[in-house]
């Protein structure tokens, strides 16, 4: 016990700190929670299938000259849905018209099926960007890949895609524990 002096008579205090200290250490570090799963609410199954999206060839396919752009790539688990998902942000040379009809080909003979597909034409409006969706299963589990063109968007309240050159998105998401995500 501690004896700490307070309003002008002494009190005792249990040192709580240090018996939670105590009690920690006595039961091992299974007691203590796993912080990484904590810090973005992805389970570790949710890592490990974020991590075999990452690993999928299909976030390789892209049209010649597209390069991957700085910190392009990237894997986890969604802000908003915290589903495991994988990315790829590509610039290319091409318009968002030619991306598509890229991907319209390349996809299916990937083993991607359609599921559905934004107009995609140079002054058509956008809201939240205009993109092809695809599905698949992988290990079991349906995955949908999103072909999405972010960097297409010309500035101003119209928001509409340019005719130039294009940025394009793929991002691949799943929910391994029911199989079921309304991404497209």
């Amino acid at each position: 016990m501690v004896k700490i002096r307070g309003r002008g008579r002494m009190m005792r205090v249990v040192p709580v700190l240090g018996a939670l200290v105590g009690v920690l250490l006595a039961a091992g570090c299974g007691a203590l929670p796993d912080m990484s799963a904590l810090d973005d609410e992805c389970t570790r199954g949710d890592k490990r299938f974020a991590e075999k999206l990452d690993a999928l060839t299909v976030l390789e396919i892209r049209p010649g000259g597209a390069t991957l752009l700085a910190d392009g790539a990237g894997h986890g688990c969604g802000d908003s849905t915290g589903y495991p998902y994988a990315s790829r942000w590509y610039h290319t040379g091409i318009s968002a018209e030619e991306i598509a009809d890229f991907y319209r080909d390349a996809l299916p003979a990937a083993g991607w099926k359609l599921r559905h597909a934004d107009p995609i034409h140079a002054q058509q409006r956008v809201f939240r960007g205009a993109r092809l969706c695809f599905t698949r299963p992988v290990d079991g589990v349906e995955t949908y890949l999103s072909v999405g063109f972010p960097g297409a968007l010309d500035a101003g309240p119209e928001d509409v895609l340019g005719a130039g050159p294009a940025d394009v998105d793929l991002h691949v998401m799943a929910d391994p524990e029911d199989g079921h995500v309304n991404n497209c």
